[in-house]
């Protein structure tokens, strides 16, 4: 049996860059359910066959390029780590921003608010929110049967009874019927890029449900049906919190000034790109 310091080194002389070695690491980890520092101790540490075994089927999965991920059904967000398969997006750290100004916005006021995450997908944003303030109760809207049931088992886990969950589009009829009323903010991280574009055929994106991605209209077609439909269940003074594509700050601002919204903001990822644009609807 080879040990830690073999079986990393093994993969060490794989010419992929530093960030195969990170990946090499990880998996090691996982087949081994342990933590970095068991790795870094004991390298000497005999890799027993079953491990073995587990280590080499992920890392041949890597090596097709799926997601680190998806092989290890684990994703950190936030404060907590989710649960997550190929039915789902990947949460990633700029989504964080959509949270926080949320958050931001949720702890001005006063007394309960009502939340809607359009587009639940694992359920990261409205965990995160669920779990921030009792004040707030949540819900998460999916399409996906299969997302749905991801969502929910990670929020069995990690959220009280502040979040739900409801099975539909955007806010047709029968989600709209399912809220029981009227909200005070509305948060999605919407499909925005458009197809055919090249980053699809990339990196994770290669792997990740079709439908959390991309939709028509170049990209916008998901939040022109959130910002019409909004004003069914946002009351006046909430707030309508939108994650886009980094070129689309203007494209957004002109349908949410066309939709009669006002303090129309955008912010900056930690990349510096735009990416979250929240705005009042009076």
């Amino acid at each position: 049996m080879a040990t830690i310091s073999e079986v990393l080194s093994r993969e060490r002389a794989t010419p992929c860059g530093d960030s195969w070695l990170i990946d090499t690491e990880l998996l090691l980890m996982e087949a081994l359910a342990c933590r970095r520092e068991t790795l870094l101790t004991w390298p000497d540490r005999e890799v027993d066959a079953d491990a073995q075994q587990r280590f080499d089927a992920m890392i041949a999965r890597r090596r097709g390029g799926e997601p680190i991920a998806y092989i290890v059904e684990s994703r950190e967000f936030w404060d907590f780590s989710l649960t997550v398969s190929p039915a789902v997006l990947i949460p990633r750290p700029e989504t964080e921003l959509l949270v926080e100004t949320c958050l931001e916005l949720l702890s001005a006021r006063a007394g309960a608010q009502r939340v809607v995450d359009l587009g639940t997908g694992s359920g990261a944003i409205a965990i995160a929110l669920a779990r921030a303030d009792v004040r707030f109760e949540v819900v998460g809207v999916e399409l996906s049967a299969e997302a749905l049931a991801i969502a929910q088992t990670n929020a069995e886990r990690l959220a009280g009874d502040t979040l739900r969950f409801v099975q539909g589009s955007w806010l047709d009829a029968s989600v709209c019927t399912a809220l029981g009323g009227a909200v005070d903010l509305i948060a999605s991280n919407p499909p925005y890029i458009a197809p055919g574009d090249a980053h699809l055929g990339r990196g994770d994106l290669r792997f990740e449900p079709a439908l959390a991605l991309s939709c028509a209209e170049q990209g916008l077609a998901s939040i022109l049906s959130i910002v019409e439909d909004c004003h069914k269940v946002l009351k006046k003074g909430g707030w309508l919190v939108l994650e886009h594509g980094f070129d689309q700050r203007d494209a957004v601002a002109a349908i949410l000034t066309r939709a009669g919204f006002a303090e129309i903001n955008c912010l900056k990822d930690l990349a510096g790109q735009d990416r979250v644009t929240r705005a009042h609807y009076n």
